[in-house]
């Protein structure tokens, strides 16, 4: 299958009250079903992505506090003899704002900033993951969490690391997908004055009220929202005269 024609099925669901009641539920359930199993004993940690790159290769202020913050969890679990991986979320974009497109794939840079800062290559997972769908959205990235959440019973808990404006939503969007992801925005964001993509006050109020009402998902408004962010050239993946410079990431081993 080529790059894109995997589509999402930008169809909306309709929050109800009974609907909340069975996720929540679900989650519920999932949550004590992994707690309660000692075969699943390690965290998964979740940077969200971040688009645009500087030079569209490396992650921009925002992201690289979200990259630093995971940093420091997995540290933190480590002191503690806890077992940890990372879901390096966030496909090649093109940003209609700013008319840049990225060379390189989010979870690539991402994946590189952690190697060069100690994290073994091993416990990382990105384009492995994604696969043939790209991840372009923030509920894309809880979507491909989940799944791989589901996939592997080692997991007990995971933790979305992101912004103040992208909370609400990546909450609702852990809930429709019925799998126990925290949310975390690191204090150093909001002390840092960093500009962040999600900064508007109107963007984020109606995202994260198209979550909670009619697009929980992110399939529907989303994803027709967000349609003009594959490149130009069809491909979602770094560019292939990069590709070298990534081949410790394990995806490409």
């Amino acid at each position: 299958m080529k790059h894109g024609e995997q589509q999402r099925h930008r169809v909306n669901k309709i929050v109800t009250p009974v609907w909340v009641r069975q996720q929540r539920l679900k989650v519920a359930g999932l949550r004590y079903s992994r707690e309660s199993n000692p075969q699943s004993d390690t965290v998964l940690i979740i940077p969200a992505a971040q688009h645009p790159l500087l030079e569209g290769r490396f992650p921009g202020a925002e992201f690289t506090l979200r990259l630093e913050a995971a940093q420091t969890l997995y540290q933190n679990l480590q002191d503690a003899g806890r077992k940890a991986e990372f879901f390096l979320p966030g496909s090649r974009l093109h940003d209609s704002r700013s008319g840049q497109t990225d060379e390189v794939a989010l979870y690539d840079a991402a994946g590189l900033w952690l190697i060069e800062r100690g994290v073994p290559a091993d416990i990382l997972h990105g384009k492995d993951w994604i696969q043939d769908r790209p991840d372009f959205t923030g509920a894309d990235d809880i979507r491909v969490a989940a799944q791989g959440f589901l996939d592997h019973e080692r997991f007990e808990s995971a933790i979305y690391i992101c912004s103040p404006g992208q909370r609400s939503r990546a909450d609702w969007y852990a809930l429709a997908q019925g799998v126990p992801i925290d949310t975390y925005v690191p204090e150093t964001i909001e002390a840092s004055g960093v500009e962040q993509f999600q900064g508007s006050l109107a963007q984020q109020v109606a995202l994260n009220g198209l979550a909670r009402t009619i697009d929980p998902y992110g399939d529907g408004v989303l994803a027709r929202m967000t349609s003009d962010r594959m490149p130009s050239d069809g491909n979602p993946d770094t560019i292939p005269e990069l590709l070298p410079e990534y081949s410790q990431l394990p995806w490409y081993r």
